[in-house]
């Protein structure tokens, strides 16, 4: 991601906790929120490192998460 900055151990266990529970969607809140208020970066592209890391780390749950919205809609 943005100039190989690392996310902190506790971060990624509560991510994949919330994840493996079906909770993607505070998953991506927390993630966002730790992008803009640490990263400094703004809303648009901490929206996009979001979607990166989900497709990266569990694309099957977005994938389901995706389908489940578009449903909705």
């Amino acid at each position: 991601m943005a100039s190989n900055k690392q996310l902190p151990e506790e971060l990624i266990v509560l991510l994949r906790q919330l994840v493996m529970q079906g909770q993607i969607r505070i998953a991506g809140m927390v993630l966002q929120s730790y992008f803009l208020r640490f990263w400094k970066i703004d809303k648009e592209l901490a929206e996009h490192y979001v979607v990166r890391y989900f497709r990266k780390y569990y694309p099957s749950q977005l994938s389901k998460h995706q389908k489940r919205k578009a449903h909705a809609n």
